[in-house]
C-alpha cells in the first residue's frame, strides 16, 4: 500500500514538472516567434521596430515571472530567463540610442552585451531542456 501511494506521488510530482517546464518553454518560443516576426528575422533598420522587440522582452519578463512554480531548479531556470529578457530589452534600448547619437562606443559595448545575453541564452536553453528531459 505504501509502495503504491510512493509511485502515485512520484508520478504526480513528474507531472507537475513537466508542466511546469512546458510553461517556461512556451513563453521561449513565443518570445523567439515574436521577435523574429517584429524584427523581419533580424533584417530590420527601422528603430522603432527594434523598440518594439525590446517591449516584447519586457512582456516576456513578466509573464516569466508570473508562472507560479514548485520546483526549486525551475525557479532558477525562470529567474534567468526573466533577467535575461530585461538585459535584452536594456541593451537594445541602449543600441537604438546611440545608433541615434551616433556613440560608437557606446554600440560597441550594447553589441558585445547582445551577444553575452545571447551565449547565456543558448546555456539556459540547454540547461533547462536537460533538465526538463529527466524522469
Amino acid at each position: 500500500m505504501l509502495l503504491s501511494a510512493v509511485g502515485l506521488l512520484a508520478v504526480s510530482c513528474a507531472e507537475i514538472k513537466t508542466s511546469q517546464c512546458r510553461q517556461i518553454v512556451e513563453i521561449t518560443r513565443n518570445i523567439a516567434d515574436k521577435a523574429q516576426v517584429l524584427s523581419n528575422s533580424g533584417q530590420t533598420q527601422d528603430p522603432q521596430q527594434v523598440l518594439q522587440v525590446a517591449d516584447a522582452f519586457e512582456e516576456a519578463a513578466q509573464e516569466m515571472k508570473a508562472i507560479p512554480l514548485q520546483d526549486e531548479q525551475l525557479v532558477e531556470y525562470q529567474s534567468g530567463y526573466a533577467q535575461l529578457y530585461l538585459g535584452y530589452s536594456q541593451a537594445t534600448r541602449h543600441f537604438i540610442a546611440a545608433l541615434g547619437e551616433k556613440e560608437i562606443e557606446v554600440l560597441k559595448q550594447s553589441q558585445q552585451e547582445l551577444q553575452r545575453l545571447g551565449q547565456k541564452e543558448r546555456q539556459l536553453g540547454n540547461a533547462i531542456n536537460d533538465y526538463c528531459q529527466q524522469p
